[in-house]
């Protein structure tokens, strides 16, 4: 289904759409695309989107009528529109089976309203210049699952971009907090509080990968319990729900509204008094006569001494506080077991639950200052898809790039320049350490066994010996000394070019050092080696003798040496060598150019050799800037 989405286009593209479909509630932000300003200099704000009026979250609740008019939120459960025949769900979002199922069409269709209740509300967004990102719970791992997703969001006319998990979204949208960012740069974990399911998400800056992990014990729980270990056992409610089965989501709505009036007092101390009145709900005029009287004064009072009383309650009746405090215990032990955690942050409407923050303190052993939330959090998954959604375009765009970057770095005229460049580079090491070897075999000439009466041919016969020596056995790795010199410099070129680009949309990411990071591509000196050494073996010798031919003619000749006998006859054997070996010494330059020049001529002739290596280095080169774009991949999934 990746092909169906929507690819980023720097051309058409201005902003970017988060959306937290989530189990009890729903919200969105939106973000700018700033293609004109480098990274250092984008905003990189997440705005969030008034769903209702000026409410950010809107409860996730859906009532399709008989006509097929569709009603989100608490509009879903307003008196006039629920009627017999209506679909009327709460808490409907599950894992997707098949899209044809009741549950997946509801949730296209609220899906459908959601966005297009987000079109209406930001005048900015437009067809075409934007793309949209979702969240999908952290436990829809498997690929068929978000396939499915996809396709549900994509069936809802969104123009979707990709999926993420909330708990990713949310460790995005902590890490630019201040107030967690140094947690994360030695350990911290995201504590994700949801309608149906608990996150975590732990993150190092030292080992990027996340660590993320679902568990079943959401927020929804509680009003599940409310409605059935309360209402459900008033018998009144219950035998109006036995006649009108069709209201049990419209009360389980308001067992959640009462739910979240309980938690969103500040002053815990106070009594609760709670009360979930039946004619508050249903409209009883469109009750049957005999059931109006019935049921006009039916209410269910929750009365607790204060917050804490009620939590101990929810305690009893369903081990909710537990059931945290094992999650907790899981996923330390098996998940990041032995990982230190130096910060948790908050993120969830249920997050606000007041015996949450000392459990939490206790489990991960931290101080309250340790433990984080935004004054929102409700917020934090829907702004952490809008800043990631917005990562994914610019490195999307940044990889396209850097695509085109990668061929114009192996384009055949920069290979010729290459290669041009590596051939001056060995004909200059070969000649330089060829020459290496007469002047080692001159400084022993001019201080060894200076009791005996050597010769110019005995530094004739040690200069042969030595430099066939070099050719068999210390030429290959002078050879593989270039390539590697030569290779590396290469790298750091491709390293610098690719950063140029990487720093205007992700200066995060740049690469620090091509060569240390990519020991999973081959690259076999000693074979390049090798074929070089088969070219040149035979012929080094020979060069050096060619180059110093005429010169070594002279020095080792009879004739020469008959004119230099007088001049040596009253010097000393040290002098004497000392006089030889200058006046081979003193044409260095010149044939160590001879030589050089010689070489560069051979290796240009040999076609085949110069296929050979500018292959492989382009086939090395295609592999290094190939892993450095995928390093600047954000992880949506």
């Amino acid at each position: 289904m990746d092909y169906l989405l929507v690819k980023p286009d720097k051309n058409r593209h201005r902003y970017v759409v988060g959306i937290d479909f989530g189990h009890g509630e729903t919200s969105a932000a939106w973000c700018e695309l700033e293609w004109d300003k480098s990274a250092g200099k984008r905003e990189s704000v997440a705005h969030d989107i008034e769903l209702i009026g000026n409410l950010k979250v809107i409860p996730s609740a859906i009532n399709i009528i008989p006509d097929g008019r569709c009603y989100i939120g608490e509009d879903a459960f307003h008196s006039d529109c629920m009627m017999d025949g209506a679909k009327m769900r709460v808490g409907f979002k599950q894992c997707p089976k098949e899209i044809e199922g009741e549950s997946e069409q509801l949730m296209i269709e609220y899906m459908r309203s959601i966005y297009a209740r987000i079109i209406e509300k930001v005048d900015k967004l437009q067809k075409g210049n934007h793309i949209v990102y979702i969240a999908r719970p952290s436990g829809w791992t498997d690929d068929r699952t978000k396939c499915l997703y996809q396709r549900m969001a994509l069936e809802a006319d969104i123009p979707l971009g990709g999926l993420t998990s909330e708990s990713r979204a949310a460790i995005f949208y902590a890490i630019n907090r201040d107030e967690f960012k140094k947690n994360v740069l030695q350990g911290g974990i995201v504590f994700d509080l949801g309608s149906s399911t608990l996150d975590f998400t732990y993150l190092n800056f030292d080992d990027p990968d996340p660590i993320d992990h679902g568990y079943p014990c959401g927020a929804s729980i509680i009003e599940q319990a409310i409605f059935e270990q309360l209402l459900l056992k008033d018998n009144v409610f219950s035998d109006f729900l036995k006649k009108y089965p069709m209201y049990k989501d419209a009360f389980l709505f308001e067992s959640r509204k009462r739910k979240e009036a309980i938690y969103n007092t500040s002053d815990t101390n106070l009594r609760v008094r709670e009360k979930i009145e039946l004619a508050h709900i249903v409209s009883l005029d469109s009750l049957p006569e005999e059931d109006i009287d019935k049921y006009e004064d039916v209410a269910l009072k929750l009365r607790f001494s204060n917050v804490n009383e009620f939590n101990e309650w929810l305690e009893q009746v369903c081990h909710y506080k537990t059931d945290i405090k094992n999650a907790i215990r899981n996923y330390l032990n098996q998940w990041i077991r032995g990982k230190k955690v130096y910060g948790v942050y908050l993120a969830g409407g249920a997050t606000r639950m007041n015996f949450l923050k000392p459990i939490i303190t206790e489990m991960f052993q931290l101080s309250d200052e340790q433990v984080k939330g935004d004054s929102e959090p409700s917020l934090t998954v829907s702004r952490g898809i809008a800043l990631i959604g917005t990562a994914d375009v610019m490195t999307t765009v940044l990889r396209e790039d850097l695509e085109r970057k990668k061929m114009q770095l192996v384009e055949p005229q920069r290979m010729y320049t290459r290669m041009d460049k590596l051939i001056q580079d060995m004909a200059g090491c070969i000649s330089e350490t060829s020459w290496n070897v007469v002047h080692e075999a001159c400084s022993d000439f001019k201080r060894k066994d200076l009791d005996k009466n050597l010769g110019v041919k005995d530094l004739e016969a040690d200069i042969r010996m030595r430099l066939e020596k070099f050719t068999e056995s210390g030429l290959s790795s002078v050879i593989s000394g270039v390539f590697n010199q030569f290779f590396q410099y290469e790298s750091e070129d491709v390293r610098m070019e690719l950063n140029d680009i990487i720093r205007y949309y992700a200066p995060g990411q740049e690469i620090k050092n091509v060569r240390n990071e990519v020991s999973d591509i081959s690259l076999d000196i000693q074979s390049i080696s090798d074929i070089c050494m088969k070219r040149i073996s035979g012929i080094v010798g020979k060069l050096l003798w060619a180059a110093l031919g005429l010169f070594l003619f002279g020095v080792f000749s009879l004739i020469y040496q008959a004119i230099k006998f007088l001049i040596y006859k009253f010097k000393s054997e040290e002098s004497r060598r000392k006089d030889i070996c200058q006046e081979l010494e003193k044409n260095e330059s010149k044939i160590k150019n001879d030589i050089k020049s010689e070489l560069v001529k051979k290796f240009l002739e040999d076609a085949s050799f110069s296929n050979i290596v500018s292959k492989e280095l382009k086939s090395y080169l295609e592999k290094l800037i190939q892993y450095n774009i995928d390093r600047v991949r954000i992880p949506i999934e």
